[in-house]
């Protein structure tokens, strides 16, 4: 009972009085049963008539031997907790002392037997366990014997009888005693048992007790009315699979006889013997009891909400298909204009589908120039100034052309209270499109909506104009900023992605500088990846910078397409009316000057125009520019300079060497294009074509005839990180025909220090396959020789810039042999690789000192122009087809 209505009753010793009362006559205490019990104690007259002697003996020390009790008492600390407060221990001392006289009183009646049962009720009530009882009892006894000792001397016959009766007496007492309290703690367990039986049996959820053998051992009123079973049925515990036949329920039930784990929420579908299906739900607890596992099922008859949500549902379906089968758009929109649903004529009208628009609010789709008056409209209704509006307006569809619909829209209120919007829209794109072809098609384009080149001019020329009257009227030059941007790497979404994810790119581009920007800008698609931005009525450059750093940030936000996340960025060149140009072709041709001299910074920037910028970024774009169309034109080439043993002259292998042959231009170097390439990423797709060249090059000179030679080809460290460079590397070789042992990739050592773990793991791959690997200019990187040794590494190649340091001592007039700085770095690599016996091939030798040096000191491969030049396919053949493979030219 709650603590706050709980009712004390006016007299707590009357309750005491009833339990009494009750409990003597459930133990049987009458005269008879007293009598009984003082006869087997032995307790008669004459032990009564002692004891009123005994009482009169030790009646002066009552107090003392009260006190010298109650210390003993408080010194245990169970005991001493159920003491609260002085005041109780003085009032139990009081209440001690006057039953150590009464127990020698000799007074022993009726109200000497209540008041017995009545100090065993009390002492159940407050939790005194018997166990005390017994010593307390000892207690008393010893100091009684001690007491009686002194009083009674000289007699000890008299001194026996009397310590006999008192024994006697406390014996009748502590029987009395233990059996009050132990009747009192059975009748408070049956009376919770009770009361846990009435209210489990008034419970309106059904409750059973399951055996672990599967069997009803009991259940309520309640489970019994919702199984339609007889009290009768079980008592004879039947097993709950044939009461409730559900294999969903056993399996459930099992589990949590097996684990302990609750199982909540288990659906029973059950034919009531009253006809009809029920649906019934239970929750299922394990318990134990007298070392028994039972489990407890909790079930209620949820047939009433099954069928309602039956209804729910037919109602819900039909309201779906009108719904979705409406022939104009409809949507339910949140007061703050979230789309909450939309039909499918709405997802059509807008080109969004239906879970794209479900993460709109209807700003998104609303064209810009309309969406303050139907902000203001919707505000209104929201507002419960109007009750419902009805007007033209645009939305943009999801290909970024705007659609004239007429928009109907009223406000609901749902069962929980909540406001919601429905809106009706209808498609009047017809009637509006013979209007607006025309001018659209003259001065937009046709993707994104924006304006086009031809409006741009016209946009642009009205900006300037207005900044020379403005400057005028204030006496200052007022200016206007033009914003050049071009999408960075917008080719390589195109290539990998498709054109469709290249124009949803360009459309949300668009969308994403409209939002950027101030309504009196313009934001304009100048063609492809481009677009122009007119900044009209601006202070300075400051505020030109802050824009453009504005739409970068913009820019560069995550965007997924076709599954891909991308993060767009874009180079901008700004020019400056007047500062830069007096008219709109000159300052759009400045701005874009200086988009070239942003994206030859890396991209993802914004320059100012400057009339001395140019040269460089222009070279360097016509370069890229150049590449791309290089590798589809085909104009890259292979030439190969020959390995030689130093030993013998004779050809032992070769290396690939990429040359890039521009039409009608000169042969660009190299060190020219490759780091362009690499920044690029074009050397993944230029490698892969190198390595395909060159063995399809092997397999020609073995089906000529030659020995077999090893072909060297360079990595890239960009071409290694590709995903699967050892799947890439076998497909090349299967498809030319060539063995995995006559492949050599050379790499260099930054490709080990980028990340280990990964070059590692594809060396590896590689090394099984059969492919060998040597680590290219070895000795200008900085490798760890202990990732060297792990590293499945067949050979060194000694950089030429050691190697063009051998034999200056020579050429300084010292001996032969003789070398450099170089020569020392040489000598130090060639005896690295002979301790871990890996193969050294000198590269750039062009001196017959050079070679000598390296024969004298075990080196045993070379390649330089000392021996050969690097030669094109044709010439190499014939070097090989004169000499033979493997013989000395």
């Amino acid at each position: 009972m709650d603590k706050h209505t709980h009712h004390k009753p006016d007299n707590p010793h009357a309750a005491d009085d009833e339990r009494v009362a009750a409990i003597a006559r459930e133990l049987g205490l009458d005269d008879r049963e007293i009598a009984a019990r003082k006869a087997f104690l032995e307790l008669d007259e004459d032990d009564v008539a002692l004891l009123r002697q005994v009482h009169v003996l030790v009646d002066g020390d009552g107090d003392v031997f009260t006190d010298t009790f109650y210390q003993h008492v408080l010194a245990i600390p169970e005991l001493r907790e159920l003491v609260r407060d002085d005041a109780t221990a003085q009032r139990l001392r009081r209440s001690q002392h006057d039953y150590f006289r009464s127990l020698t009183a000799g007074d022993y009646g009726a109200d000497y037997i209540r008041n017995r049962l009545r100090v065993g009720v009390v002492h159940q009530r407050i939790g005194l366990e018997p166990k005390w009882y017994i010593g307390g009892y000892r207690k008393y006894l010893a100091g009684m014997l001690e007491l009686l000792s002194r009083r009674i001397v000289g007699d000890p016959q008299r001194l026996s009888r009397a310590y006999g009766a008192v024994l006697k007496m406390v014996c009748f007492d502590m029987g009395l005693a233990l059996d009050t309290y132990a009747h009192a703690n059975q009748r408070s367990v049956l009376q919770y048992q009770n009361y846990l039986e009435q209210v489990i049996d008034g419970m309106p959820a059904g409750l059973a007790v399951v055996g672990a053998d599967g069997r009803v051992r009991s259940m309520n009123r309640a489970m019994s009315q919702m199984l339609g079973v007889a009290d009768d049925a079980i008592a004879a515990h039947p097993p709950l699979a044939q009461l409730l036949p559900c294999p969903l329920l056993e399996r459930r039930a099992a589990e949590a006889l097996a684990s302990g784990a609750a199982q909540d929420g288990v659906p029973v579908a059950f034919d009531s013997p009253a006809g009809g299906v029920r649906w019934f739900e239970f929750n299922i607890r394990r318990t134990r009891q007298a070392g028994e596992h039972l489990l407890l099922l909790i079930g209620q008859d949820v047939t009433y909400q099954a069928e309602a949500r039956l209804r729910l549902q037919e109602s819900e379906e039909f309201f779906r298909l009108t719904f979705t089968q409406a022939a104009v758009g409809i949507a339910l929109l949140s007061p703050d204009g979230r789309f909450l649903r939309v039909n499918r004529k709405l997802s059509h009208i807008v080109g969004f589908s239906e879970a794209e628009l479900l993460q709109c609010r209807f700003d998104d789709i609303t064209w810009p120039e309309d969406l303050a008056e139907d902000r203001a409209q919707v505000a209104r209704l929201v507002a419960g100034e109007l009750r419902d509006f009805q007007r033209e307006t645009r939305y943009v569809r999801k290909d970024g052309q705007a659609v004239w619909v007429a928009l109907s829209c009223s406000t609901m209120r749902e069962a929980a209270g909540g406001l919601r919007l429905i809106a009706a829209v209808e498609d009047i794109s017809r009637r509006k499109q013979a209007e607006e072809a025309l001018l659209r098609l003259a001065n937009h384009d046709a993707l994104t909506g924006l304006p086009n080149r031809t409006l741009l001019q016209d946009r642009l020329e009205h900006a300037i104009v207005q900044a020379q009257r403005n400057g005028a009227a204030r006496d200052r030059a007022a200016e206007v900023g033009v914003m050049f941007i071009d999408l960075d790497r917008f080719k390589h979404i195109n290539d990998s992605l498709g054109h469709d994810a290249g124009d949803r790119l360009i459309i949300e581009i668009a969308r994403r500088l409209g939002r950027s920007l101030r309504e009196s800008d313009t934001v304009a698609r100048q063609g492809g990846d481009e677009f122009v931005v007119v900044l009209p009525e601006l202070a300075g450059p400051e505020d030109a910078a802050r824009v453009a750093q504005k739409v970068l940030d913009h820019l560069f936000q995550p965007l997924t397409l076709s599954g891909q996340e991308v993060f767009p960025t874009g180079s901008i060149g700004i020019a400056m009316y007047p500062r830069d140009g007096a008219d709109s072709g000159s300052l759009l041709k400045a701005a874009d000057s200086a988009m070239y001299r942003a994206k030859a910074s890396g991209g993802n920037h914004f320059h100012f125009y400057a009339a001395a910028m140019g040269t460089h970024a222009h070279r360097h774009l016509r370069l890229e520019t150049g590449l791309q169309r290089g590798l589809l034109r085909e104009e890259f080439v292979l030439h190969y300079q020959p390995q030689v043993d130093i030993a013998s002259g004779r050809i032992v292998g070769l290396e690939a060497l990429l040359r890039w042959q521009p039409r009608g231009g000169d042969m660009v170097a190299p060190s020219d294009f490759i780091p362009l390439a690499e920044e690029t990423g074009l050397i993944v797709p230029i490698g892969e074509w190198v390595l395909a060249t060159a063995l399809r090059q092997q397999a020609r000179l073995e089906s000529m005839g030659l020995a077999p030679l090893r072909m060297g080809v360079n990595m890239s460290a960009r071409q290694f990180r590709e995903d699967d460079v050892a799947g890439m590397v076998a497909r090349l070789l299967r498809e030319s025909g060539c063995s995995p042992s006559c492949l050599t990739l050379e790499i260099t050592e930054s490709v080990l220090m980028e990340n280990p773990a990964q070059a590692a793991e594809t060396m590896a791959r590689l090394a099984q396959m059969g492919v060998r690997l040597s680590i290219d200019d070895f000795g200008t990187g900085y490798s760890s020789l202990a990732n060297l040794r792990r590293l499945p590494i067949h050979s060194l190649k000694i950089d030429r810039s050691f190697v063009a340091d051998i034999g200056a001592g020579v050429e300084r007039g010292g001996e032969a042999g003789e070398a450099g700085a170089g020569g020392a770095i040489v000598q130090a690599v060639i005896a690295l690789a002979g301790t871990m016996k890996l193969d050294v091939i000198a590269e750039g030798v062009e001196s017959a000192a050079q070679q000598a040096f390296l024969g004298e000191h075990g080196c045993r491969q070379m390649q330089g122009y000392w021996f050969s030049r690097p030669l094109p396919a044709p010439q190499l053949e014939r070097l090989l087809q004169a000499h033979g493979a493997g013989a000395q030219p």
